[in-house]
């Protein structure tokens, strides 16, 4: 379904899709079978080269504004026969695999806030930005879809550095916006879920919700031992000292050993998928923020900076300061909010 965006997008800008999306293994023909499986990998690299082509920095909000909930198919469809923004948001929640494999969305409450975030688990897919920028703003279409034209979240977080205009962003979301952040987020008020739509056929809520059941059967996914660990490490910074080997399995009901033999069994060890997060953290960090290079050692729980150097010259085959030089292309910007009240 989301292919389908990327598709009308091309062509509404008058592009043939398939010249750009046929080097990623899709082609206009892609959503006209719905059980067909896109690597998360094929599809995010062709929205950063679709942004690309077109030359629109803002591609993701540009593709999500207006979009009807029903671009998302029957998950767009349960949304928006749901009675409370609430239920919405859970059955979102619970069925978006289906739409975008590779990806999870949650909410958790605090205190008088929710927060919604979106992420895609594997930190080795990067860039990402487009993906994420148009996934938080299908999310807010579709709140409004339901909450009214006028709502807008408290804050809006993204992992990814703050671009060099942030015009487009301000008038979709129109909401403080924080980068550089653990997550992509929204925050808003938890009485917002109380939010409720007159006129609601529930038989349509409990059709659909079916039916996606049924999906979910068929689609029987099993997360892997590899993406649990992937996940929790999107919950933490690398040098939070929070995702450690005894602490991960623990939580996953495991000894360390077994879990690093399993982890081996796939191919993976957990000293990788942490260097995974930190190699990509330490790009955004290098081209998108005003952080020193002692800081972002810091951050990400090196030692000292010349612990850190070496991991750059063994990932980028560069020193960090090189690779700022090289790639960093814009003014930075670091962990600061643009309040558009």
């Amino acid at each position: 379904m989301v292919t389908q965006s990327l598709i009308d997008a091309l062509k509404g800008r008058g592009y043939a899709p398939d010249t750009l999306l046929g080097r990623f293994g899709l082609s206009e023909a892609t959503p006209r079978d719905p059980y067909r499986d896109i690597p998360l990998r094929n599809y995010v690299a062709a929205f950063e080269a679709a942004a690309a082509y077109v030359q629109d920095g803002n591609f993701g909000l540009s593709v999500a504004r207006n979009l009807s909930p029903l671009t998302l198919g029957p998950v767009g469809l349960l949304f928006t026969t749901a009675p409370t923004l609430g239920s919405a948001l859970n059955g979102f929640i619970e069925y978006n695999w289906l739409v975008q494999q590779g990806t999870t969305c949650s909410m958790t409450r605090d205190g008088d806030s929710c927060i919604f975030r979106y992420r895609i688990e594997d930190k080795r897919i990067f860039p990402r930005r487009h993906d994420a920028e148009f996934s938080l703003a299908i999310v807010v279409e579709m709140m409004r879809s339901l909450a009214g034209p006028a709502w807008r979240p408290l804050e809006v977080h993204f992992e990814h550095a703050a671009p060099a205009s942030l015009r487009t962003h301000d008038a979709v979301f129109k909401a403080p916006l924080y980068f550089n952040q653990p997550a992509n987020e929204l925050i808003f008020p938890a009485r917002d879920l109380a939010i409720s739509r007159s006129g609601v056929d529930q038989r349509v809520s409990g059709f659909v919700e079916h039916y996606l059941g049924m999906l979910r059967e068929r689609a029987a996914p099993t997360q892997s031992l590899e993406d649990k660990v992937r996940r929790m490490a999107s919950d933490h910074f690398p040098g939070d000292g929070c995702f450690g080997m005894e602490s991960t399995a623990h939580a996953l009901g495991l000894s360390p050993s077994t879990l690093q033999r399993s982890l081996r069994r796939a191919g993976e060890s957990f000293s990788s998928i942490k260097q995974d997060k930190r190699r990509a953290l330490t790009a955004n960090y290098l081209t998108g923020s005003d952080l020193s290079i002692t800081e972002i050692a810091h951050v990400l729980g090196y030692a000292d900076g010349a612990c850190f150097t070496r991991a750059c010259r063994r990932w980028f085959g560069m020193t960090p300061s090189m690779y700022r030089k090289r790639h960093g292309t814009r003014e930075p910007v670091a962990d600061t909010a643009v309040n558009t009240e």
